[in-house]
């Protein structure tokens, strides 16, 4: 049930030159390269989560554009080139972008699609055959080549890497430089950020245990850590402790997604031994709670109530519904993978952990698209073209079919600059949040009791993503927000705590209007603060509900009666990083 407890609504303070620095950060990790001022925070939007043709399922549904084309497309410097032919324009450009394209497959993309090499062996004839915009042929691709990879019960290297005269390790290596190349020559510091990036895609049994690493700049492994030789989270981790030491310039950050897919998996600190909880708490700051193939917010109750507390974009396979139905004890097992509970268990982690005082679940919130076009950014309702699945009107009927499907996310983050060291830091603070596409600006801070931060220094206080000191009184919660286009409908804090050993969740409404606002400031105080547990906090925003993606494309094709769930509108939203309280 929704508590609903308005405190005060004040006069909104403007957006001017962004946040105020951070009291826990001491000092400036990088000097200055923009003119910037080192106490002016300033708003970066971004996608973390992208693939390119380097990407084996992406070329089999017939993406070809490059790397380079995909940083271009987030610049607004080039149009994307959707499978079907169809040229689509970033109507905003990006502030930062990242390429993930799976480090699985990197030695066979390589040796069968690189231009003008095309390797001829069986193999990469019939791969490049299937590929393409047939649907049927698509699939073929898709499940014949890449799902024997990382989608069993143990993962397996493709049969072309144990073809006499075929050297894999020489291919991925020269991938990886390929895709260090593209990011680094796009990256260009005060005006567009380029991270050099790849994706670990552990899909045990088809559960999406998947991570995003991303680098903080040219200094990288000397590999891709792929799934095939490092089967597990704490092998990421460990492999990344040994090839990316920060005494030699390498900072890295693991990024979990598609948690929604995990079927409970991925995030077992209950069984983790102490050093595997400091390697997870070391790499993994941050979590992607929304991207294309639905959030990770919380577990639905309805599924056929999209405006549900848990209900927005949510997307399930067919297979885990199933087992849902089947087995009540699945249901309890597949909710330990999303976010909020994921941000409990961590309360609980914290709380066994003694005086190590650790707590390996404290996760920023992000958002990304998992877009498998090249096209970063691509997240408009009236823009998006069905994810790798086609565009134009010749392909309206086949991307409803995946009416469960969205266009993703964005990250924002409070940054100094818009260069690498900055971006970077800033995500590791968890000063970030994340969108369902919107362009929302949001702060949300805390203070102490009686203090309220909407009418003074609004970063005076504990800002997302940080952690608050040890007190006795409720802490003030403050929540700064303003409209993209849509107005604001709704403005709540989530919260999670540990009462008696038991996890509580709750939904706290602080502010709502049916008819829109376009900016808002308002203070909460919790009335259930308890300074002897662990507790966390995020702000959610939530726009005037606006037509869905697939209600323009039903419309269109006048097949709206025919097409479950595509005649619906959709309350935009963001989700800011938790603040934590660890006494």
């Amino acid at each position: 049930m929704k508590l609903r407890h308005l405190i005060l609504t004040l006069a909104f303070v403007p957006f001017l030159s962004g946040c105020e620095a951070e009291k826990e950060v001491a000092e400036i990790a990088a000097p200055l390269q923009c003119g910037g001022s080192a106490d002016t925070y300033q708003l970066f939007w971004g996608d973390l989560h992208v693939h390119s043709a380097l990407s084996m399922d992406a070329y089999a549904f017939g993406t070809r554009s490059s790397p380079a084309d995909a940083f271009k497309f987030a610049r607004g410097q080039k149009s994307g080139i959707l499978p079907d032919g169809t040229e689509v324009k970033q109507s905003r450009p990006l502030d930062f972008a990242a390429v993930t394209d799976h480090a699985e497959t990197f030695d066979v993309m390589h040796i069968c699609t690189t231009p003008g090499h095309e390797a001829s062996n069986s193999y990469c004839e019939k791969f490049r055959e299937l590929s393409g915009n047939n649907p049927a042929n698509s699939i073929l691709a898709f499940r014949n080549f890449l799902l024997p990879v990382i989608a069993g019960a143990r993962p397996k290297k493709p049969v072309l890497c144990e073809e006499q005269g075929v050297n894999c390790e020489i291919a991925a290596a020269e991938a990886w430089q390929a895709v260090q190349e593209a990011a680094n020559q796009a990256n260009a510091p005060c005006d567009f950020t380029a991270f050099v990036g790849f994706e670990w895609s552990a899909t045990p049994n088809n559960s999406h245990w998947h991570r995003n690493v991303i680098f903080k700049d040219e200094n990288v492994t000397a590999e891709a850590i792929d799934y095939v030789r490092f089967p597990s989270p704490d092998a990421l981790w460990s492999e990344l402790d040994r090839q990316c030491k920060s005494e030699d310039g390498c900072n890295v950050l693991a990024i979990p997604h598609n948690t929604n897919l995990s079927e409970g998996g991925g995030f077992d600190v209950e069984k983790s031994g102490e050093a595997e909880l400091f390697r997870r708490a070391k790499y993994e700051r941050l979590i992607e709670l929304v991207q294309s193939k639905g959030t990770s917010e919380c577990l639905p109750e309805n599924w056929d109530d999209p405006v549900s507390d848990c209900g927005f974009e949510t997307f399930l396979l067919q297979t885990t519904r199933q087992k849902m139905k089947d087995n009540p004890a699945f249901l309890d097992a597949f909710n330990r993978s999303f976010t909020r509970n994921i941000l409990s268990r961590g309360l609980l982690a914290y709380k066994q952990s003694g005086d190590q005082k650790l707590n390996p679940l404290q996760l920023g919130i992000i958002g990304s698209t998992d877009n498998h076009t090249a096209t970063p950014g691509l997240v408009g309702e009236t823009e998006w073209k069905g994810g790798a699945w086609g565009g134009g009107d010749s392909s309206k009927k086949r991307w409803l079919q995946r009416v469960d499907y969205n266009p993703g996310g964005l990250v924002a983050v409070w940054a100094l600059e818009n260069t690498r060291s900055h971006i970077f830091d800033a995500m590791m603070r968890r000063h970030v949040y994340a969108t369902s596409g919107t362009r929302i600006k949001l702060r949300f801070a805390a203070a102490s009791a009686a203090q309220s931060l909407c009418t003074g220094n609004f970063m005076a206080g504990t800002p997302m993503g940080g952690t608050l000191a040890e007190q006795a009184e409720a802490p003030i919660f403050s929540i700064q927000a303003e409209k993209d286009v849509a107005p604001l409908m709704r403005i709540e804090v989530v919260k999670g705590q540990i009462n008696k050993g038991v996890i509580e969740e709750r939904v706290v409404t602080v502010e709502e209007n049916s008819n829109g606002i376009d900016q808002t400031c308002v203070t909460w105080s919790d009335p259930d603060f308890n300074s002897e547990e662990p507790a966390y906090w995020y702000a959610r925003i939530s726009e005037i509900p606006t037509p869905r993606w697939s209600k323009y494309a039903c419309e269109s094709l006048g097949t709206c009666a025919d097409v479950p769930k595509a005649d619906r509108l959709i309350s935009e939203r963001a989700w800011s990083s938790p603040i934590w309280y660890l006494p």
